[in-house]
């Protein structure tokens, strides 16, 4: 899948139908569910679908991944269970839809898991979780341990054995 990223157009409005909406939502929380302890809410339930809309403004490519992908998940659905959402359905058929629809639709799928990821984790409420800070990861962020002379030894030890490969100017 090629994601390319022509110009941002931010004031693009994505629309997606309300069955869609409620479709993303929870194909999201069966992506990343909550956790079991209730702490951590999965990834619909924390408002991905905002994170995923700026997405597709970003990157026109995936506008119609997700406007394609978005419409034959609900067809599945539709097809699959009448007229009740994906969080109704049994775990089973849950999983067995998320599955089809990954089969007929994997540049769909694959964006989604990537963008999800994406979202999910640089959501500030989510790190803590893990024990690290919310700040982000840089500059001031996070505490980084410092380097340890062996290992970047080893690290540049290569580039050392390969020589002067530059001229002198």
């Amino acid at each position: 899948m090629n994601q390319k990223t022509p110009k941002n157009d931010a004031n693009k409005i994505i629309i997606w139908k309300e069955d869609e909406l409620v479709l993303l939502k929870n194909l999201l929380d069966e992506i990343i569910p909550a956790s079991p302890d209730g702490r951590l809410p999965g990834a619909g339930a924390l408002g991905i679908v905002d994170f995923l809309k700026q997405q597709v403004k970003k990157i026109s490519s995936l506008d119609k991944l997700f406007s394609q992908g978005l419409a034959k998940g609900t067809a599945l659905l539709k097809m699959r269970s009448g007229n009740k959402k994906l969080e109704e359905l049994p775990a089973k058929e849950r999983i067995r839809l998320v599955k089809e629809l990954e089969e007929s639709e994997p540049d769909f799928f694959a964006a989604l898991i990537r963008n999800t990821y994406m979202g999910y984790y640089t959501n500030p409420t989510v790190p803590p979780y893990f024990g690290l800070s919310d700040k982000p990861p840089q500059p001031n962020g996070y505490e980084m341990l410092p380097d340890d002379p062996k290992e970047l030894d080893k690290l540049i030890e290569p580039v050392r054995k390969r020589g002067k490969c530059f001229r002198e100017c």
